[in-house]
């Protein structure tokens, strides 16, 4: 091989290590919010374009040393590493993805262990370090089987922590195998044939250098900005602060010891001789703090403007989900929705609440609390607006009473719009009139199209429950 390509894949596979080994730090240090963090799907397309390059030069070397089985099975890999992109940037795509995603991950872990064991058992294997990393290979597939074996009931979203865990430190130890490539090109550089600059190898392998250098400098950035953004996910900002000074801290322990943190907005010039309206706003995402909760709570930051404040006298009540929980509606997640609804039942005794004025609204994993906890106890609530949420069909029969304005974008890849949709049916068909918005171009950042709807504040104040089973419907 020429001299050209070698600096190539040196490039190529040392970029593939730094990047491994960053994201593995950062996997460690943000866990699960990892995957939450903005620049992490830019850095993700980066990484996979950085291993494609990586794969076809790979790829180009067993063509050249006559590794038939060892191309052949490297090419549907990195094939199959081509599909995952459309897994993850084709959104008309996902949900078949979503409805079997164990069968698609078995597939592509399955070619990569065929790949592996090329590498060692056919003539491939007579390089040490090739063998070795075939062997390496082999097991890092053989535990990734293993793991999703023993996960295969779990659903893909949300990210369950304990399949998170061990995928960081099965994703640390893949970075042994581009060291085990790296040794093995090491041995053959002294080797290695000068190139004339105008020779089409040579261009063809510089190009793929420039392209890997290119990609390392835009990786390089997004590496900054992951950083930062791993520092804002672990300290308060200034900007959170300001949001939550208006939200008074609270918090509620139940008869078995468990505490669950809140924050509540008071109406203005509360008068404890009136009796006010609840909103329950849930936030959609876990904090160990009881500020941030505000937000990443969009109800809550909407009802907190002073134009709101004023317009509609309200307590806001926005609870803390801690890390690794949800509001319920979600399987195989932990669940604080009775502890929240046993709060929201508490504040009755130290707040003048109307009873009979009870909402509740979330986005997201909210919107699944906000479907899940109505249907749960539907007499505690007048009134309910989901927003790219799902709730559960069975429970349809228990909302008829609540009025409810869900909304949902047709193109949601995080959460499919079936989840709006089917409720609402089934709502509808149990006897009930829910009101529903879809938006025909929208995925899952949809809020503010939300507040863009005439009367939407309005129409939620309005409501009113005239007993434990009706309730206003306007």
């Amino acid at each position: 091989m020429k001299q050209e390509f070698y600096t190539s894949v040196f490039f190529g596979l040392g970029l593939t290590l730094v990047a491994g080994l960053f994201q593995s730090w950062l996997h460690f240090q943000a866990g699960i919010d990892m995957y939450t963090l903005p620049s992490f799907r830019n850095w993700f397309l980066a990484m996979s374009f950085i291993s494609l390059i990586t794969s076809a030069l790979l790829l180009t070397y067993y063509h050249h040393k006559n590794y038939q089985a060892a191309f052949w099975t490297g090419l549907i890999a990195g094939l199959t590493t081509f599909v995952s992109l459309f897994y993850l940037f084709l959104p008309t795509l996902y949900p078949i993805f979503r409805k079997h995603p164990d069968v698609f991950v078995f597939i592509g872990v399955s070619i990569n262990l065929i790949y592996a064991v090329s590498l060692f058992v056919s003539r491939s294997g007579i390089r040490p370090w090739l063998k070795r990393a075939g062997i390496v290979s082999l097991m890092l597939c053989l535990a990734h089987l293993t793991a999703l074996g023993w996960f295969m009931y779990v659903p893909a979203y949300p990210v369950n922590a304990a399949i998170d865990s061990v995928r960081q430190w099965l994703l640390l130890a893949e970075r042994i195998v581009p060291v085990l490539f790296i040794l093995n090109f090491l041995g053959e550089y002294p080797n290695a044939v000068k190139d004339q600059a105008d020779t089409a190898s040579f261009n063809r392998f510089h190009t793929a250098k420039v392209m890997l250098v290119l990609a390392g400098m835009y990786s390089l950035f997004l590496s900054l900005y992951l950083a930062s953004e791993n520092y804002d996910l672990s300290h308060i900002s200034a900007r959170q602060n300001v949001l939550a000074q208006p939200f008074e801290k609270g918090s509620y322990i139940s008869s078995r010891g468990d505490t669950l943190l809140y924050r509540l907005l008071k109406p203005v010039n509360y008068d404890p001789g009136k009796r006010y309206p609840l909103v329950v706003a849930l936030p959609y995402s876990c904090w160990p703090d009881n500020t941030r909760q505000i937000d990443a709570c969009p109800m809550a930051k909407w009802l907190s403007t002073d134009e709101n404040k004023q317009k509609y006298p309200a307590f806001v009540f926005v609870p803390r989900c801690p890390p690794q929980t949800g509001w319920g509606g979600v399987a195989n997640t932990p669940t604080v929705a009775g502890l929240a609804i046993e709060a929201i039942v508490a504040l009755d005794k130290t707040y003048s609440i109307d009873s009979q004025r009870r909402y509740i609204s979330g986005v997201s994993r909210g919107g699944y609390g906000s479907w899940h906890m109505v249907g749960m106890q539907p007499q505690l609530f007048a009134a309910a607006i989901p927003v790219c949420g799902e709730g559960n069909p069975d429970q349809a029969k228990n909302m008829v009473a609540v009025s409810i304005w869900a909304f949902h974008g047709a193109k949601d890849v995080n959460v499919p719009v079936s989840g709006s949709r089917d409720i609402i049916a089934a709502i509808k068909k149990a006897g009930g009139s829910p009101r529903y918005t879809e938006y025909p171009n929208a995925g899952h950042g949809i809020w503010e199209n939300v507040i863009k709807t005439p009367g939407l504040l309005d129409w939620l104040f309005a409501q009113k429950q005239l007993d434990s089973v009706k309730s206003t419907k306007i």
